[in-house]
Order: structure tokens, then sequence, then C-alpha cells
């Protein structure tokens, strides 16, 4: 039996998001239910079940009899472990991931989003640079929550929400992860596509005050590309998309304070800044 041949007793979930086809086999049904559940939850439940034979994406889900969970990714083994918990953590980044790089009528970039006076804050970043906690509390002081995970870009370069909760990690040194919802931040979600009206490149460093410099949409387009997981498998198109925002929005870059203070600065930056 090959990584992605399926027991006949097992039912495959094959399902589109975003413009992807994606199954997800396994040798046990407990398996791909559980997969399916996670994939559901990673992704907003912006999926939708298919009957399809043109799949895009093949994940399999092995659970053998030494109690090891295995993932293959279209024919390829790229985990596997006893920790089930673990595991499906793991399945969670991958999915939400798979779907970003091989979206064809969406542009993924790594960033938190908020909306602000009828426009986006897109701040592109890596973890550990603090860009959840400005998300949060920009949040906090008023701003419409979109995400702190993707900017999910249109044809037009307009953003769209992906309200997953807050991925946050503690300030004690050992950055134990725990998640917050936007009600318990006492905000509001966005509801619909905006335009951008700011790209923030900028991360926490302390003692650091904000001097904010403005780049060319040329230049916000370069500093985009690093973050964009759409880019890889079609760059013609992510550029496109990208120009649309850039071309619409002011490109900021500047190290920041903490969080708390950081934050009304740049609302006010962006009443000031941004039409």
């Amino acid at each position: 039996m090959t990584a992605v041949q399926s027991h006949t007793s097992v039912r495959p979930f094959i399902f589109k998001s975003y413009g992807v086809i994606i199954m997800i086999d396994g040798n046990l049904q407990e398996a791909v239910n559980d997969a399916e559940a996670v994939a559901r939850k990673a992704l907003l439940n912006t999926l939708q079940p298919v009957k399809s034979k043109n799949i895009d994406q093949t994940f399999y889900v092995r659970h053998n009899k030494s109690g090891y969970y295995i993932l293959h990714h279209n024919d390829k083994e790229i985990s596997r472990g006893r920790s089930r918990r673990k595991f499906f953590k793991l399945f969670d980044s991958i999915i939400r991931a798979t779907v970003g790089e091989h979206s064809p009528e969406r542009v993924f970039l790594h960033a938190g989003v908020v909306g602000w006076n009828g426009t986006a804050i897109v701040i592109p970043g890596d973890s550990f640079k603090g860009k959840s906690t400005l998300v949060a509390e920009l949040v906090r002081q008023g701003a419409e929550y979109y995400s702190d995970d993707f900017a999910i870009f249109d044809d037009n370069g307009f953003v769209h929400p992906f309200p997953r909760t807050l991925a946050m990690r503690t300030d004690d040194g050992k950055y134990s992860p725990y998640e917050l919802t936007v009600e318990s931040l006492g905000g509001v979600q966005g509801s619909g596509p905006l335009r951008v009206g700011m790209v923030l490149f900028t991360q926490y460093e302390q003692g650091k005050k904000w001097r904010p410099k403005i780049a060319t949409a040329g230049n916000g387009v370069l500093q985009m590309i690093p973050f964009a997981l759409t880019f890889g498998n079609r760059p013609e198109f992510s550029l496109r998309v990208l120009n649309n925002v850039a071309n619409r929005a002011i490109i900021v870059s500047s190290p920041r304070g903490a969080a708390k203070e950081f934050a009304q600065l740049l609302l006010n930056f962006v009443d000031k800044n941004v039409i």
C-alpha cells in the first residue's frame, strides 16, 4: 500500500479552500476524521466539501500499531511521532500553509491585520518579532481585528478577514504559547474586505523610538515578497496583487518600543497620514 492508497473502508475527506482542492486520506477513519476537524478549525471553515477527481494536494494520515502518527504530503513523508497533540498541531500549520502557498485566487502574506477608520493596517512579520502583541494592543485600543496570521488579498489588493484566535507567548523567558480571543480584548472582528491604507514593517526593540520612514511602492513590494506564501508558486500573480496593495497604501518602516505606548502613536499617525 502506497502513502496515498486508502483501505476500502476509509472515506477520504475532499474539500476546496481558496481555490485549492485537497484530499485527506488515511489508514483509519478515526485518523481522517481527526484531520478533517483540524482542517476545518485551521481554515475557519472557509472550506467546502467537494466530489472531485482533480486533486491538487493530498495528505495521508497513518496511525500504526506501534502508536506512531505518520503524515505524508503528496507521497512524501513529512512528519511522524507518538504525540497526537503535537502531530495535529503541526498538521494545523501545514494545512494553512499549503492552502496559502497554492491558492490560485488569493495572495497569502504572513502578517497581522487590523482595520482602522475604514482602511487596513497590514503588519508583515515573522514569529517572535512582536507582531501578535502589537495586533492585540491595537484591538484593545479600538481597531477591528482581521488577523494575526495571514493577510489574505484578493485580485484588487483588498484584504479579507481571517480572524483566528491570537497566538500569543508569555514574556517570562519561557515563551509558553497561549491564545486570546478578540472578545477577551474587548474588541470586534472585521467583517468585510478593506483597502490597505498602510503596510508597516516594524519589530520591538527595547529603548527604540518610533521614527517612521516612508518607502516607495516598489520598495514596499520588495519588502513584502519574503512574507508572501503564494509567491513561490505564482510569482506573476503575486506581484500584480502586491503592486495593487502598495500603490494604494503608504509603506512605513521603523523599530518600535512597547506595544501599549506604540499602538496609540501608530493610530494617530494613520489618522494624519492615511487618506
